[in-house]
């Protein structure tokens, strides 16, 4: 066990919790990881058993939202739920509460506080930054907010942010003025800071790689157990390559029912998931009315799920040549604005299975939208997710037990995505011929340093760790990630090459 100066161990009770025929739990001992948890992350952990409580499973709140409630208002295994409920009640009303809310700012005058997710859109015509808070159904048109606010939290603008914000009614001064509901103090609501260096001390305390593998699946918030073996296990985590590695875009198809949604939806406030709808140039890049700047931008990754959905307005092919520049290089040009960005992008979308298990179709590609099957388009995608390959979410699936709490693990996933060592790592077990493809070393190099970040990120060297280790879960996973989409590009069409450039690993 490494040291931690000055946090006290928690002493550790076996749960009581099993589960009954439906699969709801009833009784749960902590097993082993779940104690090394505790015992690593005294402060940063929850029991992810308490955050089931029906007091938070009804609001539909972020993963790392529900998690620090639990710790703040849990001691061991036993949450106290009054005090819970108190707090809920005086600091984040449920939408029913909503008018209630709104009626005590404007007819005492009072300051209320609440812990909300704000977000702030500019007006150009009247010059008012305009504030939507979603849990109170409060519209651009019924809020604004300070200006020296966004001096201090520009995310504001960025898709908004989760805080606590004090609030206040500003009355109509005329027939012509509407009243308003305005954000004068706010707080962002980052409860944990990443400390990279204890993480990466903390995976040398780990005995296997499968031992990590499970400790990753625990904090995605399903349980080990319901995998049924290491290859469904790795496709699971891969999930998480885009909240590593910059730019690495990817492609998943799958049944309902996965998991895939929940992943780029609610384990991170650093992604972006939009499900069905209408998707612009504008919206993913920069909107020129608005001079605003698009997700693309602002997010680790943005993720486009039920893509078979998504409409991509009048022109879609005008949103997909702005993607192929943007997949390429990572630059990109709306009309005299020019940016650079480093998200990664995501495709989800669901594909017909046969009996068997398998796709109906061999060739996965005719799953997405037409507009989309251009090989152009398809060969700046680094990997493929073979989202049939994993088990159906159920009941039992959801983790219980000890994890990292939600916040805490997607501010370490951010921050090691500035970690440039992985890629010099990778670089010195990588034998590249001289005429491979460059896409297809690009891309096995950035999904190979993606699991390394995951999976070993103590490595600081390619001495470090064990050829086998690299080569079984690093390499290997990347080399077959992206052997899919070159076979799929052939399929789609026979210009394309399906064989791919035999890099190997050098016995270092």
């Amino acid at each position: 066990m490494i040291e931690r100066g000055g946090e006290s161990m928690e002493e550790n009770m076996p749960e009581k919790t099993t589960f009954d025929e439906t699969g709801e739990p009833r009784e749960y001992v902590l097993d082993e990881l779940d104690k090394k948890i505790q015992e690593l992350f005294p402060g940063e952990s929850v029991n992810k058993r308490l955050t089931k409580t029906g007091l938070l499973s009804s609001r539909a709140l972020p993963s790392f939202v529900s998690d620090w409630l639990i710790s703040k208002f849990s001691s061991g295994n036993q949450l106290d739920t009054l005090a819970l409920q108190r707090f809920l009640d005086n600091y984040l009303p449920d939408k029913s509460r909503a008018e209630e809310v709104k009626h005590r700012l404007m007819s005492d005058r009072s300051r209320v506080m609440i812990l909300a997710d704000f977000r702030v859109t500019p007006n150009i015509q009247s010059g008012e930054e305009l504030l939507e808070i979603p849990i109170l159904d409060v519209t651009g048109k019924e809020g604004m907010v300070d200006p020296i606010i966004l001096d201090k939290s520009p995310e504001l603008l960025n898709g908004g942010m989760w805080g606590v914000g004090e609030l206040v009614y500003n009355q109509p001064e005329n027939k012509k003025k509407d009243g308003k509901i305005v954000l004068k103090e706010f707080t962002p609501f980052r409860p944990y800071q990443a400390n990279l260096d204890y993480y990466r001390k903390a995976r040398s305390t780990f005995t296997s790689t499968i031992e990590w593998i499970d400790f990753l699946l625990k904090n995605m918030e399903y349980d080990p157990h319901s995998f049924d073996d290491t290859s469904q296990k790795m496709r699971m985590i891969s999930r998480l390559l885009p909240f590593v590695q910059p730019r690495v875009n990817l492609i998943e198809l799958a049944p309902k029912g996965t998991g895939k949604s929940y992943v780029f939806g609610r384990l991170s406030k650093y992604g972006w998931l939009i499900s069905g709808g209408s998707v612009s140039r504008a919206q993913l890049f920069y909107d020129i009315s608005k001079k605003r700047r698009g997700l693309i931008t602002r997010f680790d990754y943005v993720a486009l799920d039920e893509i078979q959905s998504i409409k991509f307005g009048s022109n879609p092919e005008e949103v997909i040549g702005a993607l192929k520049g943007y997949l390429e290089s990572g630059a990109y040009n709306v009309a005299s604005y020019s940016a650079q960005a480093d998200a990664g992008f995501i495709i989800l979308g669901n594909i017909p299975i046969s009996e068997s298990g398998r796709p109906i179709s061999n060739n996965y590609f005719d799953s997405l939208p037409n507009f989309m099957q251009e090989g152009a388009f398809l060969d700046r995608f680094h990997g493929f997710i073979e989202g049939w390959k994993l088990p159906r979410i159920k009941v039992g699936s959801i983790g219980r037990g000890y994890a990292l709490n939600s916040e805490f693990f997607s501010e370490v996933m951010h921050g090691l995505r500035n970690d440039t060592t992985p890629a010099a790592v990778v670089d010195a077990f990588l034998d590249v011929p001289k005429d491979a493809d460059k896409r297809d070393v690009t891309a096995i190099t950035r999904i190979a340093s993606g699991f390394l970040k995951l999976l070993y990120p103590q490595v600081r060297s390619a001495s470090e760790i064990n050829v086998n280790d690299f080569e079984t879960y690093c390499f290997e996973p990347a080399l077959r990630m992206r052997t899919i989409i070159r076979e799929q590009l052939h399929r789609l069409d026979e210009e394309f090459s399906e064989d791919m450039p035999e890099v190997v690993v050098k016995k270092v």
